[in-house]
C-alpha cells in the first residue's frame, strides 16, 4: 500500500506507482516505497562491490542517531538490498525527505551500485526491465529478469514438493497449544488485566504445537493458527468464569452445587441471561482485539514462511 504522502514524494522524484508500491529511480538508486500499520518503508536495491567500503558505510550510518533524527525504526541490509523502516506518525514524510537527502550521498560516497546496475549480473544496463520480486522492485537486464523468474518458479515447485506433514495433526497440535495458552489467559483475567502479550503467547504455543505434531507447512497453516487463537481466547474467557463459579461453590455461595455442575451453570447463564451474553461478547471481543495485537507479527512471520515467492513484471 502507498499513501498520499509517499505517492507525492514518488511523483516529485519521477518514480511510478503500481501493484501497491512506489518504485523507480530515486536520485540515482533503485528504490521501492510502501507502508503498513504505523510504518513507512524504503527499500534500496543496491550492493557494494568492495567489502571495506560496505563496512565504512555501516559505520557512517551507525555514527548517527537515526531513530531520534529521522524516526528510523530499523535498517536491514543483505546482499542485494538495504531496507529502511520508519515509524509513521505526524510529520514522518518531512523526516523521510531529510533522511533521503542525508542517506543517498552516503550511498554514493561508499560506492553503492546505482539504479542502472543489474543486481543479478552486476553489469551496467542499457535496456532493461523493472520487475517486482517479493515486493521489491529491481531494474534488470531482460535476460537476467527471465533467469530470476525461472529460478523462482523452480524454487516454488521444490518448496511445494517438500511441504510434507498433515493439516489434521497440525490442527490437533495448534489446539492443544492454544488451550494451554488459554489457562494463562484465564489467570491474567482473574488478576484483572487484559494483555496483548498473552495473545502472543497463545499464538506462539499454537504454532509450537502445530510444528511439534508435524503440521503441513502450507497456506492452510495460517487459517488454522487464527482459529486456534480465537478458540484459545474464548476458552480462556469461559475458564475465568468457571474459576469464579468454582470459588463461589467452595465458599458456600451456591448451596447444593458441585464442581461438576459448572459447565451446566455456564450453559444456563448463556441461555437465560442476556446480561451474561452481552458480557461474554464484550469480554471475548476485547480479548480477541488484544490477542490480535499480540499475535499479528507472529502470524505475519508464519505467513511469509509458507508463502510462495512472487515475481511480476512492472514495465
Amino acid at each position: 500500500m502507498v499513501g498520499s504522502g509517499l505517492k507525492k514524494f514518488a511523483t516529485e522524484n519521477g518514480m511510478k506507482v503500481a501493484q501497491g508500491v512506489a518504485y523507480g529511480n530515486l536520485q540515482g538508486f533503485a528504490a521501492t516505497m510502501v507502508e503498513g500499520p504505523n510504518i513507512k518503508v524504503i527499500t534500496f536495491a543496491t550492493c557494494f562491490a568492495d567489502a571495506e567500503q560496505e563496512r565504512q558505510f555501516k559505520q557512517a550510518v551507525d555514527a548517527v542517531d537515526i531513530t531520534k533524527t529521522y524516526r528510523v525504526r530499523n535498517v536491514g541490509m543483505n546482499r542485494r538490498t538495504i531496507q529502511v523502516v520508519f515509524n509513521d506518525t505526524i510529520g514522518t514524510m518531512k523526516k523521510i525527505r531529510a533522511f533521503v537527502e542525508w542517506f543517498i550521498p552516503l550511498l554514493r560516497q561508499y560506492g553503492a551500485s546505482g539504479w542502472n546496475v543489474c543486481p543479478e549480473c552486476c553489469m551496467e544496463i542499457t535496456a532493461g526491465r523493472w520487475a517486482l520480486v517479493n515486493g521489491i522492485a529491481y531494474y534488470m537486464h531482460e535476460a537476467c529478469a527471465d533467469k530470476v523468474f525461472r529460478a523462482i518458479q523452480e524454487d516454488n515447485v521444490k518448496q511445494s514438493e517438500e511441504r510434507t506433514g498433515s493439516y489434521i495433526s497440525g490442527i490437533v497440535g495448534a489446539l492443544v497449544g492454544a488451550l494451554i495458552g488459554s489457562v494463562l489467559w484465564a489467570l491474567v483475567l482473574s488478576a484483572g488485566y487484559v494483555a496483548s502479550i498473552v495473545g502472543f503467547v497463545i499464538g506462539w504455543l499454537a504454532e509450537k504445537g502445530y510444528n511439534l505434531l508435524k503440521g503441513k507447512q502450507g497456506k492452510g497453516k495460517i487459517a488454522i493458527l487464527i482459529i486456534a487463537v480465537i478458540i484459545g481466547v474464548i476458552v480462556g474467557n469461559f475458564g475465568y468464569d468457571a474459576y469464579d463459579l468454582y470459588s463461589a461453590i467452595n465458599s458456600g455461595e451456591f448451596v447444593g452445587y458441585t464442581v461438576a455442575d459448572i459447565p451446566a451453570m455456564i450453559v444456563q447463564l448463556l441461555a437465560e441471561s442476556s446480561e451474561y451474553r452481552s458480557y461474554i461478547m464484550s469480554s471475548a471481543g476485547i480479548g480477541l482485539l488484544f490477542a490480535g495485537l499480540g499475535v499479528f507479527s507472529l502470524l505475519r512471520k508464519a505467513g511469509q514462511e509458507v508463502a510462495d515467492q512472487k515475481y511480476m513484471v512492472l514495465e
